[in-house]
């Protein structure tokens, strides 16, 4: 039987009003109970990822991390990563636009979050608090000299558009080492050449899985694996990433029982 493969996207398309369904739950269980593979494709690091596992004793068999930059087993471990070059991060936290403008710095790791600059209206101290993830707070002097690599680095604005011009410029100035993009009012930096969708591929080439796959986000951040794979939203996605998903549906619950009931 050929095997299939969904890979979701969590804020805003399997995590909403800050819960997991009950349908979309059952209806995970249900794709890996039939021998199917189930994983999520974020934006986040693991390390902010694990609570909201915990919290809903949701069972993975992979989880794409940092915009495609990290990649973890269902159990957490690593199995690929890559590194974004430590003075480029000196120099991007230096740009007078972000150093102005961003709320945070969050330099993450594959098992640990450094925090430069955070200030009070940042969503990641309100994330902190709500889910009780470990941050480790650092001076910006020590960026240069952090002891562990770099997956992403993550930055936040007070709006989207905000977001899209840091984006632009950051692209246009390191564009040969990185790669930014806009994610809401976050900006994820990851290493040139990464996004969702080459995570995914990195993904299938790594388990040496062969087979259909469904991928399904709901932001600007999920469009390089929509487009690759062909792959779908949710109703409550914005119409920019509607007209590139081959199909809407109301849940990733939805998605994965129209799926699983063709052979």
């Amino acid at each position: 039987m050929e095997i299939k493969i969904a890979a979701s996207d969590f804020d805003g398309t399997l995590f909403r009003e800050q819960k997991i369904s009950a349908e979309d739950f059952a209806a995970i269980k249900n794709w890996r109970a039939a021998g199917n593979k189930f994983g999520l494709v974020t934006g986040r690091c693991y390390q902010m990822l694990t609570p909201h596992l915990r919290e809903f004793n949701l069972a993975l068999d992979f989880a794409i991390c940092c915009n495609g930059a990290i990649i973890c087993d269902g159990a957490g471990k690593v199995l690929f990563e890559t590194e974004l070059p430590p003075k480029i991060l000196l120099e991007i936290m230096r740009e007078p636009f972000m150093a102005q403008n961003s709320f945070h710095f969050l330099f993450e790791a594959a098992d640990e979050t450094f925090c430069v600059n955070v200030k009070e209206n940042s969503w990641v101290m309100r994330e902190k608090n709500l889910w009780g993830f470990f941050l480790t707070f650092v001076e910006a002097a020590q960026v240069e000299s952090l002891p562990k690599k770099i997956n992403q680095l993550a930055l936040g604005f007070e709006t989207s558009e905000t977001a899209q011009f840091a984006a632009d410029f950051l692209n246009r100035k390191y564009g040969a080492q990185i790669f930014a993009q806009r994610n809401t009012h976050s900006l994820d930096i990851v290493p040139a050449g990464m996004n969702k969708g080459a995570g995914v591929a990195k993904l299938l080439e790594l388990k040496n899985w062969r087979g259909k796959i469904f991928v399904i986000g709901d932001e600007s951040n999920d469009l390089p694996m929509i487009k690759r794979f062909g792959g779908y939203t949710v109703a409550t996605a914005k119409a920019f990433v509607k007209r590139e998903a081959s199909a809407v549906f109301e849940s990733v619950g939805m998605m994965l029982n129209h799926f699983g009931k063709i052979s």
